[in-house]
């Protein structure tokens, strides 16, 4: 007889209920001269901070160069008075209506 081990069976990633409403943000650039409204699909709250960076930036038509350098942004969490983590999940870090303030960010050197 062969024994066989098995591997402990992980739990799923905590995700929002696919029933879930879409998330609305409110979401400016550091100057408030642009803001949008932005709705994330429930089944898109997996996505990162940074993800949802990513796609935010060309629509909200921010530079992306400077200096002939590219640009990173980070965001800003008015209800928290936090910057957000690009690695943190949109599920676990946004609620309903959050206001996001993006912003360049400033590397020495």
């Amino acid at each position: 007889m062969i024994a066989t081990q098995t591997k402990p069976k992980q739990a799923p990633p905590a995700s929002a209920p696919p029933d879930a409403p879409p998330l609305t943000l409110c979401v400016t650039d550091v100057t408030g001269q642009k803001k949008m409204k932005v709705r994330v699909a429930s089944g898109d709250t997996e996505t990162t901070v940074g993800e949802l960076l990513d796609t935010l930036v060309p629509r909200m038509g921010l530079p992306a160069m400077a200096d002939g350098r590219p640009l990173t942004y980070s965001a800003r969490l008015e209800r928290e008075g936090r910057h957000l983590q690009a690695a943190e999940r949109v599920a676990e870090a946004l609620r309903e209506d959050d206001e996001l303030l993006l912003s360049p960010s400033i590397n020495a050197g």
